[in-house]
């Protein structure tokens, strides 16, 4: 009898672990996956199809906010080099705008340096030589004030712990007294409520100082990352109005001499044509694609002609992105897209990939590197979208 209930127990032990380590091992699998997906980097791409064109055709220099041209600095027929600037637009509108945020960053890092200050309990403003040389004036402004901030602080602390350490000298004599029977327990009850309350009072300013900084912190950080976009785009504006040469070459074409004129947005100013012939991509990409693609990021090739696990894909760099949308004229049901010039990187050919014949006309898909996220962000990206579609309107 004694034997059939230990093989019983045995059994049923056996039973229950197995279910049990299934259950851990699942477990175990889960976490280190979603550890791995959160480690993991991919890069983010847009996938656009185009087609190699020679770069003899002239390349057209278009800005895309438009405004009034300023200067013109080379009239046709002079050679130019990559990165000479050809013409400038109307700056002053831009600059300003650029130097109003300046200033404003420049507000709210000294701001955020005083803070800090404040939560540290430091009694001076250790300001960096740039933004005291930015202004001055506003760096003694925040000196005196985190001074001033510093001083009420100790000022209401010091009294605060004053009528404490009061309220507490004067519980220890009601207790005191009390234990000698010379005060009723009244007395100490009420000596004992002037000490809490003065206790709570004393940790209230402490707490609601600290509440007040850090919230202070925190909003301008949030300022400050709301500015500093801004301010980049506002820089990129500037930037624009000094029309570049995006490659070695020639003028061809001026569309728009008179100074002064109005340029109208993403309308041709001139034309160059490229001193030595070499092929590029040039690819087709959709509206909503276009926002992170911009000259300088890397792009990978994929020749329709040659089978690209062979042959493997080409490296290039995206050297143009058009001002506006085009439209195939020849398809009426063709939808818009931006023009994205990508130059092949001959200098990383392989042996095998020097001896491809590219021809103008050859189709290709293109790979553009916009960024990087992790593994865990691509797959819940799907979420993400299901919870936007089930918000009520």
């Amino acid at each position: 009898m004694a034997l059939a209930s230990t093989d019983l127990r045995g059994e049923l032990g056996t039973r229950l672990r197995g279910p049990s380590l299934t259950i851990w091992l699942s477990a175990a699998a889960v976490l280190i996956f979603l550890i791995w997906a959160s480690l993991a980097w991919i890069d983010e791409i847009v996938r656009a199809e185009g087609e190699l064109a020679s770069s003899s055709r002239p390349q057209i220099i278009q800005n895309l906010e438009g405004g009034i041209l300023s200067e013109l600095l080379v009239k046709e027929g002079d050679a130019v080099a990559r990165g000479d600037v050809l013409a400038r637009l109307h700056a002053a509108e831009y600059e300003a705008s650029v130097a109003d945020l300046a200033e404003q960053i420049t507000a709210l890092e000294m701001r955020r340096l005083r803070l800090e200050a404040e939560i540290d309990g430091a009694s001076d403003l250790a300001l960096p030589e740039r933004l005291v040389a930015a202004s001055p004036d506003m760096a003694e402004a925040e000196r005196q004030l985190l001074s001033a901030r510093q001083t009420d602080y100790l000022g209401r602390t010091d009294g605060a712990r004053r009528v404490l350490d009061e309220a507490a000298a004067e519980r220890k004599l009601m207790e005191d007294l009390y234990a000698k029977g010379v005060v009723a327990l009244i007395e100490v009850t009420r000596a004992r409520k002037a000490h809490a309350d003065a206790r709570i009072r004393y940790e209230e300013i402490v707490t609601q100082t600290e509440l007040a900084r850090a919230e202070a912190h925190s909003e301008t950080l949030r300022e400050l990352a709301t500015l500093r976009q801004g301010f980049a785009a506002a820089r990129d504006q500037l930037d624009r109005t000094e029309l570049t040469s995006p490659m070695d070459g020639v003028v061809n074409k001026l569309s728009i001499t008179t100074i002064g004129g109005v340029v109208r947005p993403g309308e041709e100013i001139l034309q160059i044509i490229p001193r030595e012939e070499a092929l590029f991509v040039e690819a087709r990409v959709a509206p909503e694609n276009i926002a992170n693609i911009r000259p300088g990021q890397a792009a990978t090739i994929k020749l329709s002609a040659y089978d690209y696990t062979i042959w493997g894909a080409l490296q290039g760099e995206v050297r143009v992105v058009s001002a506006d949308t085009f439209r195939d004229e020849r398809d009426p049901k063709a939808e818009p897209h931006y023009k994205v010039t990508v130059a092949i990187d001959r200098s990383a050919l392989s042996e095998r990939q020097e001896r491809i014949a590219l021809r103008p006309g050859m189709l290709a898909q293109v790979e553009l590197m916009t960024g990087a996220k992790t593994v865990l962000t691509y797959l819940l990206k799907p979420l993400y979208k299901t919870k936007d579609a089930l918000r009520e309107p």
